[in-house]
Parts: structure tokens; C-alpha cells; sequence
């Protein structure tokens, strides 16, 4: 294991044996209202992330349209052609 990974590892066991005393001392309430907050952050860290993810979506596509290129140019549906046949082909039935 590397230097950080003994000390991730470290930092979660003594997290889980710190958290195994304070459950201790916590009352269900208490433990609600950390759990809670825990939550808050995780929506409030994917929330940035997901901005991110956009903001930079949107600064390419603006890049690509200063450059010339209009978007789909390069789709993976270019030089596609349906198919010649119906899919569902009527069977002929003899009476």
C-alpha cells in the first residue's frame, strides 16, 4: 500500500471506531441530525460537480461554434441509411 492509502485507511478506522463510541453517547435523534448533515454535503458537493460538469459542456460547444463546426457534424448516426426492408413484414396467409 501506498503512503496515502495507510492513511486513508487509518483515517477510516479511526473514524469508525470513534463513531462506534459517540453511538454510544448520541441519541437516535442526535444521530438523525448527523446523518442529515452528512447528506446536505454529499447534495451540495454532487450539485457543484454536476454545475461543473455543464459549465464546461457549455464552454466547449461554444468553443466548437467559434471554430466553424456545427453540432452533429461529427455524429455517430453520419452515413447511416435505413434499412431497404420494413421491419414487420406482412406474411402472405392462403385461404
Amino acid at each position: 500500500m501506498t503512503g496515502g492509502g495507510r492513511s486513508l485507511l487509518l483515517l477510516v478506522i479511526s473514524l469508525w471506531v470513534s463513531f462506534g463510541r459517540a453511538s454510544a453517547t448520541l441519541t437516535e435523534p442526535q444521530i438523525c441530525y448527523v446523518l442529515d448533515g452528512i447528506l446536505f454535503l454529499y447534495g451540495i458537493i454532487l450539485t457543484a460537480l454536476y454545475c461543473r460538469i455543464k459549465i464546461i459542456n457549455a464552454k466547449v460547444a461554444t468553443a466548437e461554434n467559434a471554430k466553424g463546426k456545427q453540432p452533429g457534424d461529427e455524429s455517430i448516426y453520419t452515413g447511416l441509411s435505413p434499412r431497404a426492408q420494413d421491419t414487420y413484414e406482412t406474411i402472405g396467409m392462403k385461404k
